[in-house]
């Protein structure tokens, strides 16, 4: 093999790395674009509907004598158009920190987490949460837990449709990881919507029902396949629904820094 021939070589892997950092470098270029664009278009979003929510609410109250049952509640439909796309916007913004924010990891007692999002959602007198078993402490960065069990737990208790609803909580190690359960006695969900219900946006019924951004289930499978986890539900029509979710577990307790993972259930 000639001189030439070794140099070439020699020099492949010196060419790999440098695209690689490229890739990288553009990556990363990318990304934060993607971000300042979500937070631009949000932020420039937000100044006209704040501008139309005010003067809905100036007509309506310098007008309100001569405004008809009709006009008022047409007036009460645009105040609820405007809150609706304030709250999709808020949407974006907060899917799009999911990967921006990097928090740093604590211990978490879940049984102590749960108690919490139980306060904070105030489920009505007919419907009970449950803890079914000993939770786990996980290391986590409390704020996305917290809005993992938010949004699951949240959604259990808004869609339950019998007169004694009951949520229930669960988790059992598997595999690997810890393996979370999130169990209703809801309306249930068709087979055919078990993907959909995952994507930005979608909703199972219709706005005017039930008021949803349809993104906090996109929310919560960005968080948990980021920590090397999936998410899945069951469900069946009329009885029910359960999400479960995974996430790596790890016997080590966690120091007061960023950590990664390469494990994944």
């Amino acid at each position: 093999m000639s001189n030439g021939q070794n140099t070439a070589l020699k020099s492949l892997p010196q060419q790999a790395e440098q695209k690689q950092a490229k890739l990288l470098t553009d990556v990363e270029s990318i990304n934060r674009e993607l971000r300042d664009f979500a937070y631009i278009v949000s932020h420039d979003l937000k100044a006209p509907l704040r501008g139309i929510k005010s003067l809905v609410e100036w007509i309506s109250a310098d007008y309100a004598d001569k405004l008809d049952e009709n006009g008022k509640e047409q007036m009460k439909m645009l105040t609820k158009c405007v809150e609706r796309m304030h709250n999709l916007i808020e949407g974006v913004l907060q899917y799009s920190r999911v990967t921006r924010d990097e928090g740093q990891r604590a211990s978490v007692n879940i049984n102590e987490l749960v108690t919490q999002v139980i306060d904070s959602i105030a489920p009505p007198e007919n419907v009970s949460i449950r803890i079914a078993n000993e939770l786990p402490t996980i290391p986590f960065e409390p704020a996305r837990i917290t809005q993992v069990f938010q949004n699951l737990m949240g959604n259990a208790v808004k869609y339950i449709d019998k007169p004694e609803g009951q949520v229930t909580i669960g988790c059992v190690e598997e595999d690997g990881c810890w393996k979370f359960s999130i169990c209703d006695n809801g309306p249930g969900i068709d087979e055919k919507h078990f993907e959909r219900i995952f994507q930005m946006f979608q909703t199972l019924r219709a706005r005017d029902e039930m008021e949803s951004t349809g993104v906090g289930l996109t929310i919560v499978r960005k968080i948990v396949e980021m920590h090397g986890g999936k998410i899945w539900v069951e469900s069946k029509l009329g009885e029910g629904s359960t999400f479960y979710f995974t996430i790596p577990t790890q016997k080590e307790e966690p120091k007061d820094e960023k950590t990664e993972t390469n494990t994944t259930c």
